[in-house]
């Protein structure tokens, strides 16, 4: 290898300052937008388990209506669906689509009210021939959902106060 003449340079490798300092930059607006698409997003959690839950309260008064004797045991955590023994208990439905579901994190049930007061423990879903008239509450950090079944078998959900 020869020298260079005089007033020149060898060419130098690596990188400027700004060059890392951009790429720094991109490394970091990056890693900002997957941490905020990876965390759960609560509205659209509280608007999916709402409308779950009416689905799955309509087809259990519907397999209710059909003679299966089914119970709702609404619960802070979730709802779990009930079915009568011979003994007159109640024991998990054994019904894949009746499986108790407990609520995401950051959602959480409030009471049940069946005809307008606080019911305990499950509620059966066919009473004297029609359904009882059920309203219950989902809440979450960006609100709260009220669903609601009437004694024709509809449910609805609504925007809780």
């Amino acid at each position: 290898m020869t020298r260079a003449g005089c007033g020149q340079r060898w060419p130098q490798g690596g990188f400027t300052l700004i060059e890392v300092m951009v790429v720094l930059l991109i490394i970091g607006v990056m890693a900002t937008t997957v941490s905020f698409s990876l965390r759960p997003d609560t509205h659209r959690q509280l608007e999916d388990e709402s409308y779950r839950l009416a689905r799955v309260l309509e087809q259990a008064v519907d397999a209710a209506e059909m003679g299966e004797a089914l119970a709702l045991d609404w619960q802070a955590g979730g709802a779990r669906w009930r079915v009568a023994d011979s003994q007159g208990g109640w024991q998990p439905s054994a019904d894949a689509f009746f499986a108790d579901h407990l609520l995401p994190e950051g959602l959480r049930g409030d009471g049940l009210l069946q005809d307008g007061r606080p019911a305990s423990g499950p509620v059966r879903l066919w009473q004297d021939g029609r359904p009882p008239a059920l309203a219950l509450t989902l809440r979450g950090e960006s609100g709260a959902r009220s669903i609601t079944l009437s004694p024709v078998g509809t449910v609805t959900v609504e925007v809780a106060p």
